[in-house]
């Protein structure tokens, strides 16, 4: 018998008929034969996904939800490496196709088949995942931050609504909220300082429909979130956090009563820099449908391949964090006690203001950080002499990043920091040596 037969012979019961063929040509025939029967049987077959896709079963992409759900004893690394796929592949299928065949699926019309701009199995899978590591209801992926923020607050907000907005936000948000939401959408907002819980309250006095804040943002300011939460739904306002700077292996706002959380997982969560993606993350099934409706009008759905990418990235979430937190630490340390160095702004220092409060909620401070320098301290010789650090324009990121700027608070300049994960001596060596010359 050939190996070749005998292989097939083990793949189906009906090829015994190997046994009697003598021939090149007749094998060829079988062959043939075999594999368009195979196929036939292939896609006969199919399998339901949480959100009701149904597709081939090749790699059999089975949501979480089926056979596996986070136990309050099961650790967040774990839920991190088997949460959202449990297929025969080792990795999560990349589904490029533009369209799938649905069941019942929003958006999509009476026969059931429609493109994904509400999503593919790839992204689906990344979706469950992420639904289960921050204990929500439901996730929906975005192809980056900013979409995740522009369909999160054009699906919920309406002309004539009022949103309160922390002071410092990203750079995005904060035209959305200053410049787009304003005079495009009859939306009024008012920035406000919601370190300071007076300021909150004075700002709830007037009906709001939504609060809307980062816990740790460029600021480097930490917001208490519960009493945040507290406050805003007392007032009847919904609150959408963006969690990015922490990720949620250091905090799940959900569980202080946010009902909206949001990520630009293409900085901590992917952690490669070599994916943009975001997602929006919930509990309430209506929040989840304008939120949803929005998607598919806007179009920003998350591209298959970074969604395997942002996949494979979470799998390592908890290690990578444990490494910014810990190099984070050692960092700001130096950066405190340089002679050149007039401030560090670093939740881990017991001289940040909000250090007590940070405490309480996380599981550790993270690797953002920002600095002064003291006067006569040139910028740009301080970033023309780092050798390892980047000067670039992102966070999260396995290389330790800067994003400086000469409006420094002392007359010098200011630098915010993303510790990488190279080694924190190495990291601390470039520094010193950069503004050692500067």
């Amino acid at each position: 018998m050939y190996p070749l037969r005998e292989v097939l012979i083990q793949l189906d019961p009906l090829l015994p008929l190997f046994t009697l063929v003598k021939t090149p040509a007749y094998s060829s025939i079988l062959i043939t034969l075999f594999l368009h029967r195979s196929v036939r049987q292939h896609n006969n077959h199919s399998i339901r996904f949480r959100g009701h896709l149904a597709m081939p079963n090749d790699h059999e992409l089975r949501f979480a939800a089926d056979d596996y759900q986070s136990a309050e004893n099961r650790d967040f690394t774990t839920d991190a490496i088997h949460g959202g796929y449990h297929g025969t592949s080792s990795a999560v299928p990349i589904y490029q196709g533009n369209t799938n065949y649905r069941e019942g699926y929003e958006g999509t019309n009476s026969y059931g088949r429609g493109l994904d701009k509400a999503g593919g199995p790839t992204s689906g899978a990344l979706e469950e995942q992420v639904r289960i590591l921050e204990g929500a209801e439901w996730a929906q992926a975005t192809s980056c931050g900013m979409s995740a923020v522009s369909q999160t607050l054009f699906g919920l907000l309406r002309s004539g609504d009022r949103v309160v907005c922390h002071e410092t936000v990203y750079a995005g948000t904060h035209m959305l909220f200053q410049d787009v939401l304003p005079m495009k959408w009859g939306v009024d907002v008012e920035m406000v300082n919601l370190c300071d819980p007076d300021a909150l309250k004075k700002a709830m006095e007037k009906p709001a429909r939504m609060v809307y804040f980062e816990p740790y943002a460029h600021s480097m300011e930490f917001i208490d979130l519960a009493r945040a939460t507290d406050m805003a739904h007392e007032a009847g306002a919904l609150v959408v956090v963006d969690n990015t700077f922490l990720s949620p292996y250091l905090l799940r706002p959900l569980h202080y009563g946010a009902d909206v959380v949001l990520h630009a997982m293409t900085k901590y969560m992917a952690g490669h820099g070599d994916a943009l993606s975001g997602i929006v993350v919930g509990r309430d099934e209506e929040i989840r449908k304008q939120i949803h409706y929005m998607r598919i009008l806007m179009g920003g759905v998350l591209a298959p391949m970074n969604a395997f990418l942002v996949h494979r990235g979470l799998k390592t979430l908890a290690f990578r964090m444990e490494r910014h937190c810990a190099s984070g630490q050692k960092v700001a340390e130096f950066l405190e006690q340089h002679e050149k160095v007039e401030r560090v702004d670093y939740l881990g220092l017991q001289s940040h203001p909000h250090h007590e409060v940070a405490t309480r909620y996380l599981r550790g401070y993270g690797g953002m950080m920002r600095f002064f320098s003291g006067s006569g301290v040139s910028l740009d010789t301080f970033i023309g002499r780092l050798k390892m650090c980047k000067p670039w324009y992102s966070l999260g990121d396995v290389e330790t990043l800067i994003l400086p700027s000469d409006e420094g608070a002392y007359g010098g300049f200011e630098a915010r920091v993303s510790v990488g994960l190279e080694d924190p001596d190495d990291i601390i060596a470039d520094l010193n040596q950069a503004l050692e010359n500067a």
